[in-house]
């Protein structure tokens, strides 16, 4: 692993992302991609799994992408990957089509401009002609160890939830994945900068592998001459003692497609190992200003001395978070 910690106190971060650095643990040669230059034209890569209606740690990340897009203002490419979903997850094809195109819609309804002039957006899925034709030519550079030394640090967890599809479809999952991070390669980038969770960070060394390798081909070559770096999102802690907010796993958070009293039920649970995510689903998924968020981490820290002002501040979240999902339930068909 390459990935890096990165602080929010760090000059190069704070100078080139500002409020956005909060967002983000983690990176990979980052320094090198950013800050924008218009003589190495960047492009910015980042998607979501659409296994099931988003929880708090996805929302948290549609919200940074909207961040990044108004903030870095460069072309970007957000994948709703229902093929590589559906070869990796055990969840019904229909299920997944319906999930994509209700993300499609919410989030622009939230703010993601695919419109916009300065920061043009290719909101897509991987029934793509393009990215399916690059995973064919990429294939070629990677072998089955590969996969093997670089594969999501979950994989286990997901496994023991009858989650996980075979060992070929998860291959060919990570194989559409590298196809969407290179995509900008192919199409004469200069720098390209991947946005993902922690967890994801093989699909950045797999990327690299592949840009290696086609450079020493010879003949074979791509000719795709590219530096990439990744940004690592902050990973939301899962309700109970999960390590992560999941989708696929029901019980480890809130999700949008919840009805109000059951996401009031999941956020004023009193169990200790429930706080602290909360918390953080507060500071990354609220969308609310730092002042508010400053209010909240004081009312966490004081909870024991003063639980009012942690339980208004949980209560004010719930209002928060339903108005989301009722946009979300308004986005679907």
């Amino acid at each position: 692993m390459t990935h890096q910690p990165l602080s929010a106190t760090d000059g190069w971060a704070t100078k080139t992302l500002g409020p956005l650095a909060r967002r983000f643990t983690h990176h990979d040669r980052a320094q090198d991609i950013l800050p924008s230059d218009p003589d190495r034209p960047l492009a910015v890569v980042t998607g979501f799994g659409p296994t099931n209606a988003p929880t708090a740690g996805t929302l948290s990340v549609m919200l940074g992408v909207i961040e990044m897009q108004r903030y870095l203002r460069v072309p970007m490419t957000v994948v709703v990957s229902e093929l590589g979903a559906w070869n990796s997850r055990n969840v019904q094809w229909d299920q997944l089509v319906a999930v994509r195109d209700q993300m499609f819609r919410f989030t622009r309804a939230i703010g993601l401009d695919s419109q916009a002039a300065l920061a043009p957006v290719q909101l897509r899925s991987h029934i793509d002609p393009a990215n399916l034709v690059r995973c064919g030519r990429i294939a070629r550079f990677l072998t089955r160890q590969d996969f093997l030394d670089h594969h999501e640090d979950l994989v286990d967890l997901y496994q023991d939830h009858g989650l996980l599809g075979s060992e070929i479809g998860v291959t060919v999952d990570a194989l559409y994945t590298v196809a969407d991070i290179l995509g900008p390669a192919e199409a004469g980038a200069a720098r390209v900068l991947m946005l993902s969770g922690l967890e994801e960070s093989y699909f950045t060394e797999l990327s690299r592998l592949v840009l290696q390798r086609q450079g020493e081909a010879g003949e074979l070559s791509l000719g795709w001459r590219v530096e990439l770096g990744a940004l690592y999102f902050r990973v939301l802690e899962g309700l109970g003692g999960y390590p992560k907010m999941s989708k696929s796993i029901p019980a480890s958070g809130i999700h949008l497609g919840m009805a109000d009293d059951e996401i009031a039920g999941r956020i004023l649970v009193p169990d200790e190992a429930s706080q602290r995510p909360l918390l953080s689903a507060i500071e990354l998924s609220s969308g609310w200003a730092m002042p508010e968020i400053d209010q909240a981490r004081a009312a966490f820290q004081h909870r024991r001395q003063k639980p009012a002002a942690w339980e208004l501040a949980k209560q004010r979240f719930i209002e928060t978070f339903a108005t989301f999902a009722k946009v979300w339930r308004g986005c679907g068909r």
